[in-house]
């Protein structure tokens, strides 16, 4: 982007500071008393020909027109109009002209070297060659006292006076004296021999004062100018030029004025309706005559304004960067061409562009076509004033811009300010300025910003350009003329095309500007959105009223909303991975030897918090326990305390945290000021119906949902003892508004990914190997309860999703061969009561978690000897127990076990257990539960009520006969069919597939108890037990045994045991088990 710093250079008394805009105000009657007396009462500029020519002047064609037929008609040309009336709709340049029309009479020849590009050499006269009359309108009276009589004095008066002096005068004094129209005497007298530049400026206000003074002044008037031109038309030497605007171009912007005036010629006071009817009828008729007989020129056309203005305003001006400048901008109005006027993509308008560098045409459009309408801007001179002070203070500050815009008007500059609401009549809205955009008095406003500043601040573009602000500025300069008609009105307010078109340049593009305009409905005060029109009001919208409200808002509600929204977005899921403790900031506010991960949410309103302590200690003077199972949420919004230097923290991240909480309060506010207002509208003197056409309902809706993602977006930071020993932040990101849910699944994702949880997902062999190393850094044994104090208090420990994942990573680690378990009852024993090793798996009925088992590494197990293979026999085992029970008729299995030791060998319990058990089983053996004398019959364990059964010490186990003695079975069910083993395998495993379709073909046979066992081929293991299954459940698990006959194969570490207590003879399960 190239900057109009480095392509234009402005004039250096706009640099200086000792430019004054009043130099812009000049008018014709100075320069001609500066001629006549020599004395100046105006800058040198005007009074200075060759200055003015060559500084001031721009030489637009119709100047130029003016210019040559005048000074050819007053050389005699009589082929050139004789009689100019000069039009002043768009762009000025009227009493310039005049001016330069002053200039050239008086002068002529010698401002040869200085109007070359103006106006023929050969057309200036010869100096004091040219009589010049010059007569402005509204100064020249319409009487004068002598004695104590009024007498009239009379344009014609005055034109004799100013060519011939007294002496002149005194030859037409009758004429002169008379309100009548004078004759052809008058014009001969006055007018014969002589050249004259006649100049008749303003004649509308002196036709209305004329016709206030007397009644048929102004028909005088016409009769006067009738007979003028008529004269002129016809003698050389002679040249016309006035101003004449209508009626309403003429005094509808100033009828307080012309009322005054009309009131000092009449001596008496006048309404402003009775001075505009006294200005029509005037006019009237002097219209008639200068339309017919005066040529209309434009001194400055539409396209020639911006070179006038930069004349007046530059030095210099780059005309290769305008058109460089102008691409850029074409470029962007092309992308964005759906939100602009049609006119911006158009290459009339890049041709605009270049012809108004610096000025971007829409400032140009506004001052001419909507500020200029006010009664006091004074057309052109007032668009002068206004660049000439935007010029400065962006030169001043040094604002890189491609071009100067509405929106670069320093609406903070107090001459400004005045230039701009003073003479538009809007001093009203000086407090919409300060309130909403920014201005002088704004640092004296609560908090020292606009709301336009705070929308900077809260929102900042990314090239620092202030778009809040510019944007903001627009529309209420767009706001300053009009206001009477309102939203009607054609000059009052903007749309959001023409915004977008208005602000928007190279760097600040027209969708950012939408942005900014989106959110004056949310925060500004007195800007507003209504029919199609942004637009300023003095009347307070919503915004306001909220703004009261928010100032009564406490710091314990804000406290309090913040603290619930936190608590509302992040929440303890069904996965049940954490303890979550809310609104944490104290060592105490989270528990110790909860035995699972403690997820603090330190609360968004604390200022700072000590994570090492949180985590090392649970009170004052009282170390934690359980320090690997702290993790910590903390917000942005907190401040990471300055005692602990090991952490990682974020660059400025006091700054960031003060700016993060002071933007989340402030939506906070917002929201609870919402909802005061939508509670009790009565309250705050808002009509209900109000808010509801105005769609609150909506906008609170929107700002609650902001608040949470806002705070949602805060939580950023993990903080947690991590596998390296020492507390680390993990960032933690969402994508705003998400649910406690989610944000428990992004910690769990990033705990993963670091390696810090351990999930049912590592349970594989690479992992384990790993684990394995840090169970068994300090020997070769470790007990269960020692891991699981370790995996809680070791801070270089990774913790354990659930309390079931640390028994599935002890039994995968056996089914892999990383290592083994044991449980060994005393420290005198040589060999453990129960073994378990990669070829000898953990069996699922055993309880890992208590404290009696223990790992012990594979080549821990070797050097014990725990490996060899032992000498007892397990159907020798068997056999022995059946004889010691059947010998002695109920036996306890604490007196087994003690005679087994002594005549069969060293045997663990656990061996011992499970022969009892498939004795049980077998239906060989009984047992009871010693509950001393009270035996009776549901007491008795046998066959299918074995399969779940543990024996102990103290419990008696009974033979068949010894059982039928006591009367605890009835008889001897001799079909009952029992088998395991290879027998099972070969008898059961076929019959899975069509178990659905044999009892939907009459089977009835109920199965007390059916065990697979079956080991996956990639990993893993698989036990199915059924019991008590009726033959219905047989059916409706029909399907279910389809799947599982595709699963379970027949191999080495396959198992099946069948019981069923009472087959039915003619069951076609009970069939076919027969039949193999």
């Amino acid at each position: 982007m190239i900057s109009v710093l480095q392509t234009c250079q402005p004039r250096p008394e706009i640099l200086a500071g000792t430019f004054n805009p009043e130099v812009f105000t000049a008018s014709l009657s100075p320069i001609i008393d500066f001629y006549r007396t020599g004395r100046s009462s105006i800058d040198n500029i005007y009074t200075n020909a060759q200055q003015f020519f060559d500084e001031a002047t721009y030489p637009t064609q119709g100047l130029k027109t003016t210019l040559t037929e005048v000074f050819s008609r007053i050389a005699g040309d009589m082929t050139v109009p004789a009689i100019h009336r000069l039009e002043t709709a768009f762009g000025g340049g009227k009493t310039h002209t005049l001016i330069a029309c002053t200039h050239i009479a008086y002068q002529g020849k010698k401002l040869e070297g200085s109007i070359g590009e103006i106006l023929d050499p050969n057309l200036l006269p010869a100096p004091g060659s040219v009589s010049v009359v010059g007569v402005a309108g509204d100064e020249i009276p319409v009487h004068k006292s002598k004695g104590k009589d009024l007498i009239p004095y009379t344009l014609w008066g005055e034109i004799a006076y100013q060519i011939g002096g007294e002496s002149l005068y005194k030859e037409v004094e009758e004429e002169a004296t008379s309100y009548a129209a004078p004759g052809r005497t008058y014009f001969d007298k006055v007018f014969g021999g002589r050249k004259v530049l006649l100049m008749l400026d303003e004649l509308a206000q002196y036709a209305a004062r004329l016709e206030a003074a007397r009644p048929d002044g102004a028909n005088q008037l016409a009769a006067f100018l009738m007979t003028l031109h008529g004269y002129v038309r016809n003698h050389p030497g002679i040249a016309i030029v006035l101003t004449l605007a209508s009626s309403t171009d003429a005094f509808a912007k100033q009828t307080e004025r012309l009322a005054e005036l009309i009131a000092v010629v009449r001596g008496e006071e006048i309404t402003e309706d009775d001075a505009v009817g006294i200005s029509e009828k005037a006019i009237k008729d002097i219209t008639s005559v200068v339309a017919r007989d005066a040529v209309q020129v434009t001194p400055v056309q539409a396209t020639e304004i911006s070179s006038v203005l930069a004349k007046r305003l530059f030095v210099s001006v780059n005309r290769l960067a305008a058109r460089e400048t102008a691409e850029e901008y074409m470029a962007m109005y092309r992308r964005n061409s759906n939100l602009l006027p049609e006119e911006a993509a158009s290459e009339r308008f890049r041709d605009r562009m270049v012809a108004n560098y610096p000025f971007h045409p829409t400032l140009v459009d506004f001052l001419n076509k909507k500020l200029a309408e006010a009664e006091n801007f004074q057309g052109t001179r007032g668009v002068l004033r206004v660049l000439s002070l935007a010029v400065r203070s962006l030169w001043k500050k040094q604002i890189d811009v491609p071009m100067i815009h509405t929106c670069h008007l320093d609406l903070r500059t107090e001459r400004v300010v005045n230039e701009v609401l003073g003479r538009t009549g809007s001093s009203d809205l000086l407090l919409v300025l300060n309130a909403d955009i920014g201005s002088v008095d704004t640092e004296s406003l609560d908090g020292g910003l606009s709301n336009a500043e705070r929308a900077d601040r809260n929102n900042p573009h990314p090239e620092g350009h202030p778009l809040f602000e510019y944007t903001w500025k627009t529309v209420f300069l767009h706001s300053l003329v009009g206001r009477d008609e309102g939203i009607s009105s054609k000059i009052f307010g903007i749309t959001e095309s023409e915004a977008l078109f208005s602000v928007s340049f190279p760097g600040m593009t027209p969708p950012q500007v939408r942005i900014a305009l989106e959110e004056i409905t949310e925060s500004a005060y007195y800007l507003r959105f209504e029919q199609g029109k942004y637009y300023a009001s003095d009347e307070p919208t919503i915004n306001s009223i909220l703004a009261r409200i928010r100032n009564g808002v406490t710091h314990s509600q804000v406290k309090g909303l913040l603290e619930d929204m936190a608590r509302r977005i992040i929440k303890a899921d069904k996965s049940g991975l954490f303890h979550v403790e809310h609104d944490v900031s104290q060592p105490d506010h989270l528990p110790d030897e909860k035995g699972k991960p403690i997820l603090g949410i330190v609360s968004p309103t604390v200022e700072t918090i000590d994570i090492e302590a949180m985590v090392t200690m649970k009170g004052s003077n009282q170390p934690r326990m359980q320090q690997n199972l702290i993790f910590l949420l903390v917000p942005e919004t907190v401040k990471i305390g300055e005692t602990n230097p090991s952490l990682e923290l974020l660059p400025g991240q006091g700054a960031k945290s003060e700016d993060v909480r002071h933007r989340l309060e402030a939506i906070a506010r917002q929201v609870l000021a919402m909802q005061d207002l939508i509670k009790k509208p009565q309250n705050f003197g808002v009509n209900p119906k109000r808010l509801e056409e105005s769609g609150f309902s909506n906008r609170k809706a929107e700002r609650e949902h902001a608040l949470m993602t806002a705070v949602a977006d805060i939580y950023t930071s993990l903080y947690y003892p991590s596998t390296a020993g020492h507390i680390v932040r993990k960032e933690i990101k969402t994508t705003g508004g998400e649910s406690g849910a989610s944000f428990i699944e992004l910690i769990r994702a990033a705990l993963i990914e670091a390696g810090e949880l351990l999930t049912e997902q590592n349970n594989n062999r690479s992992d384990l190997i790993n684990l394995s190393k840090l169970f068994f850094e300090r020997g070769d044994t470790v007990t269960v309860e020692e891991l699981k104090h370790s995996f809680a208090c070791i801070r270089s420990w990774p913790v354990l999703a659930n309390e079931g994942i640390l028994e599935q990573l002890i039994r995968g680690g056996v089914q892999k061969g990383v290592w083994c378990v044991f449980r060994m009852d005393s420290s005198d024993q040589s060999r453990p009561d129960e073994f378990y090793h990669e070829k000898n798996d953990v069996p699922m009925g055993v309880n890992l978690m208590s404290a009696s088992y223990a790992l012990i590494t594979p080549q821990g197990a070797k050097r014990r000897g725990w490996f060899d293979e032992r000498k007892v026999d397990p159907e020798v085992l068997k056999q022995h127990i059946y004889e010691v029970v059947n010998k002695e008729g109920s036996v306890s299995v604490q007196q087994i076990e003690e005679i087994v030791q002594q005549n069969v060998g060293e045997v663990t319990r656990k061996e011992l257990d499970d022969t009892v058990v498939s004795l049980l089983k077998a239906s060989k053996l009984y047992a009871c539960q010693n509950k001393g004398d009270t035996w009776n019959k549901s007491d008795l364990i046998s066959g299918s009520k074995a399969f779940q059964y543990v024996p102990l010490s103290q419990d008696v186990l009974v033979t068949k006969a010894k059982a039928k003695e006591n009367g605890w079975i009835d008889d001897d069910r001799s079909n009952r069919i029992h088998i395991q083993g290879d027998e099972a395998l070969e008898k059961v495993l076929p019959l899975l597939r069509r178990m659905g379709s044999l009892y939907n073909k009459g089977g009835k046979t109920k199965v007390d108890f059916l065990d697979l066992y079956f080991r996956m081929p990639a990993g893993g293991a698989l036990r199915i037990q059924l019991e008590d299954a009726s033959p219905q459940t047989i059916k409706s698990l029909g399907e279910w045994f389809e799947v599982l006959d595709g699963i379970v194969k027949n191999g080495e570490q396959t198992e099946v045991e069948l019981d069923v207590a009472d087959p039915a003879e003619d069951c076609p399960f009970v069939k076919e088990l027969d039949k193999k």
